[in-house]
């Protein structure tokens, strides 16, 4: 899979970072991105641990819009926008979101892992 061809909006790392300090509470987890940037973390991590990778990271990243009929084809977006691209799955209740780095046709998720919120 690719998000090329696919519905998806460019996110820069930086302001997904900054979306991710914006919830301190919160705990992500990066799972699928085995050749970049993030592998460097521990998965699931705290806001403050996954902020700093994602700056270091600087890139754009591709954030899939699931929306039924969606004609989004890499328009830049801010991070505000994030909840209405998240998916659940049927025994998630927890924000996921399908990404790509720009440079790259790897998938990997992005998610807020409930079970740790402390």
């Amino acid at each position: 899979m690719s998000l090329k061809s696919d519905p998806h909006y460019t996110l820069s790392s930086s302001e997904l970072a900054d979306w991710v300090e914006s919830q301190p509470d919160k705990w992500w987890g990066v799972y699928g991105d085995d050749e970049y940037w993030l592998m460097a973390i521990d998965s699931p991590c705290p806001s403050d641990e996954l902020a700093p990778a994602l700056r270091r990271a600087g890139k754009d990243i591709l954030v899939w819009d699931n929306t039924p009929g969606s004609k989004a084809r890499g328009e830049r977006i801010k991070a505000d926008r994030l909840p209405s691209l998240a998916y659940y799955g049927k025994d998630r209740h927890n924000m996921t979101f399908v990404m790509a780095w720009a440079d790259s046709d790897r998938v990997w998720e992005f998610v807020e892992d409930e079970a740790l919120v402390p």
